[in-house]
């Protein structure tokens, strides 16, 4: 039967039992088979999630195991550089011994050679030879004490051969923001600092230069030291020439007290080990050649016997006497000065005579090395007396003209051996000396 309120058509349903039919809506149809899809889906996925919840977790667990083996790897890697970097600092810091053992040795030999560069340089100084300043030595830069080390590594870090058993915390990996906050990270990093190893070769590298420096500076040195040797060499032996004089007989016999002495222990150097010492090898005759020449120089009446210009009235040699305006032998040099003009001893020695002597008038007579003599004639005045020491420049009395004279002035006298010999040699040796006098 149809009922007019109902919302659809009524399905007829027949009991097979009780023979009674019953009518179903639609809606409640589509319900129950809602309800029987939803429960079966259900039930499906409660299936597959029973049977695939143990291979999810292993898959999981494989996972992350990997990137644990991973990042033990890696630790491994870093471990091993370690190693290597440390092996490598050990032959860098053996290297950086030897080379700094081979510094020290030069540096202890350039002090060395210092010390000889400096001996010389005082001993041309206190002769009165130019030469030039001493050679500084850059202070010490290597210390014994102090080892200088290749690189900061210093200890070593084990490898491990098996790999760990998946520790159950896996560090946190950094974001891309935390990696782009590390300067080494990001794209704009900064400048890596130095190596300190490489800081350690340029030290060395800069000592080693350092130590050459100084090393061509004392052979520099040395070298113009050789050079104004031989110069003063050149000069004093042709002042000497003028005087006509053996200088190497005069030198001989010619000994000069100094307040020094010791027991001889000669010093050798060895010319072939390099140019230093085959310039101080040649150096040492040149300065005991000067040393002589100097010596010898010193002790030669070779300076004048006063002060400033003077003018020489009469030559050594044949003159028409003053007096009897005949031919006469003048046996010295007469320089033309007023009265009371001091006059000098033209080379140390002793006051043999000190005395009025016939027509030399007030004379002064000193003996110098060699034998040879000098004489100061006509003075007003006389300032020293017999057996007195001089020294050159020492005033020995006044000009005057005492004696056999027409006017005041100096009778100026050398002899050799008693014998009078032309002072103008030894002017003119003098003049070329004069700075070195």
């Amino acid at each position: 039967m149809t009922h007019p309120t109902s919302p659809g058509p009524a399905l007829p349903v027949t009991g097979l039992a009780s023979h009674k039919s019953y009518t179903i809506r639609r809606s409640t149809a589509f319900a129950g088979l809602s309800l029987l899809a939803l429960t079966t889906a259900w039930g499906g996925v409660t299936g597959w999630y029973i049977l695939s919840k143990d291979d999810i977790a292993a898959r999981l667990i494989a996972r992350e195991t990997a990137r644990q083996y991973a990042y033990e790897d890696r630790i491994a890697a870093l471990r091993a550089d370690i190693d290597r970097l440390a092996s490598r600092a050990l032959l860098d810091q053996d290297g950086v011994e030897a080379r700094v053992d081979e510094l020290a040795t030069r540096q202890a030999e350039l002090e060395s050679k210092q010390a000889l560069v400096a001996a010389v340089t005082e001993t041309l100084q206190a002769g009165g030879i130019a030469s030039p300043a001493k050679v500084p030595l850059r202070s010490r830069l290597i210390k014994a004490e102090e080892p200088i080390r290749a690189s900061s590594v210093s200890s070593f870090a084990p490898i491990t051969s098996s790999k760990p058993m998946p520790a159950p915390d896996v560090p946190g990996l950094r974001s891309s923001e935390e990696r782009k906050s590390v300067p080494w990270q990001s794209g704009e990093a900064e400048e890596a600092p130095q190596p300190p190893a490489q800081r350690v070769a340029e030290s060395l590298t800069r000592l080693d230069q350092s130590l050459s420096e100084t090393a061509t500076a004392q052979l520099a040195a040395l070298r113009h030291m050789d050079q104004s040797l031989a110069e003063s060499q050149k000069t004093l032996r042709g002042a000497l020439a003028e005087t006509g004089l053996d200088t190497d007989k005069l030198a001989a016999s010619t000994t000069v007290a100094k307040g020094v002495g010791g027991p001889f222990v000669p010093f050798k150097v060895d010319a072939s080990a390099g140019p230093f010492e085959a310039t101080l090898s040649a150096l040492q005759p040149r300065i005991s050649a000067v040393n002589r020449l100097r010596g010898l120089v010193e002790q030669l009446p070779l300076r004048k016997p006063m002060q400033g210009e003077v003018d020489m009235t009469s030559n050594y040699g044949y003159r028409v006497d003053p007096f009897t305006r005949g031919p006469a032998m003048h046996t010295g040099i007469d320089f033309r000065a007023e009265t009371g003009t001091p006059i000098r001893a033209t080379a140390p020695g002793k006051v043999v005579s000190a005395e009025y002597t016939g027509g030399y008038g007030n004379m002064v007579e000193i003996e110098h090395a060699g034998g040879i003599t000098t004489r100061y004639a006509h003075m007003s005045a006389i300032s020293v007396s017999a057996g007195q020491l001089v020294t050159s420049g020492t005033v020995v009395g006044k000009v005057g003209t005492t004696g056999r004279s027409t006017g005041p002035h100096l009778h100026y006298e050398t002899r050799i051996d008693g014998e009078p010999i032309d002072p103008t040699r030894f002017v003119r040796a003098g003049s070329k000396l004069a700075n070195q006098l």
